[in-house]
């Protein structure tokens, strides 16, 4: 199967690592958290037509976990 390229490829695939990682139950007490993360995602691809969220939002609300989580290696 053949991913599309570019923006649609990364969403799609961004998607699918959060459903993985929902069906995963070593996340089991924290899948509310990542459910809300994949509904916020479709929100800013659609325009944040329903919560006002923006692509921009979420890189900048991640970054921060990002940056924990490099500071712990």
């Amino acid at each position: 199967m053949r991913r599309p390229r570019g923006a649609a490829g990364a969403f799609e695939r961004a998607l699918e690592l959060l459903d993985l990682t929902l069906g995963d139950d070593r996340w089991r007490g924290r899948r509310k958290e990542i459910a809300r993360a994949r509904e916020l995602l479709c929100d800013a691809a659609a325009g944040g037509q329903e919560y006002g969220t923006t692509l921009e939002g979420l890189d900048r609300y991640f970054l921060a976990f990002a940056v924990l989580a490099r500071r712990g290696r």
